[in-house]
């Protein structure tokens, strides 16, 4: 006996549904988005600081097709600087874990290593900071990035902002604006 359309429909968008189930590596990163996480830009731009730390340079960075752009533009701060003469924005060993975009809020989370080398001072502290931010905030959509270490709001001794809060690029130095 033949199935109905409407059966052989929903065995459809099951088979789809697992086969969409396994895409991504073991070791690909854990990435949600939402509110302008669909298909990317053929581009993302990154900022990093610059030597002394008065300023932010800007990189563009080719976005692997169909990457969400905020996980795109993380990924790509996650890998560093091409120029040697910048300052790495997160700190040896940091990787995104995940990211997200609703309401205006940017959300990244990042590993344990964001925490344990986060720089004391306030140039460390801004060279880390503002280029999280500055390139978060660049993603259409995005108006703060809230920053969280392996799920929950960073617990960084002598930090000057605070990181249990959504950080604005009016929150930084004029010069670190991007």
């Amino acid at each position: 006996m033949p199935r109905p359309p409407a059966a052989l429909a929903i065995i459809a968008l099951a088979l789809l549904a697992l086969a969409g189930a396994g895409c991504g590596g073991a070791g690909a990163p854990v990435t949600t988005t939402g509110g302008g996480g669909t298909a990317g830009p053929a581009e993302v731009r990154v900022w990093f600081a610059a030597p002394g730390g008065e300023r932010l340079v800007a990189e563009t960075r080719e976005a692997p097709a169909g990457a969400a752009p905020l996980a795109a533009a993380m990924a790509a701060l996650a890998d560093g600087p091409r120029r040697r003469d910048l300052v790495p924005a997160l700190p040896p060993g940091t990787r995104v874990l995940a990211t997200s975009l609703g309401e205006g809020t940017a959300t990244v989370d990042l590993s344990g290593a964001f925490a344990a080398g986060y720089a004391a001072g306030a140039a460390g502290e801004l060279a880390q900071i503002a280029p999280l931010v500055v390139t978060a905030t660049a993603v259409p959509g995005a108006e703060r990035v809230l920053v969280l270490v392996d799920g929950a709001a960073p617990d960084v001794p002598g930090a000057q902002f605070d990181l249990s809060a959504p950080l604005r690029r009016a929150d930084l130095p004029a010069g670190m604006r991007g």
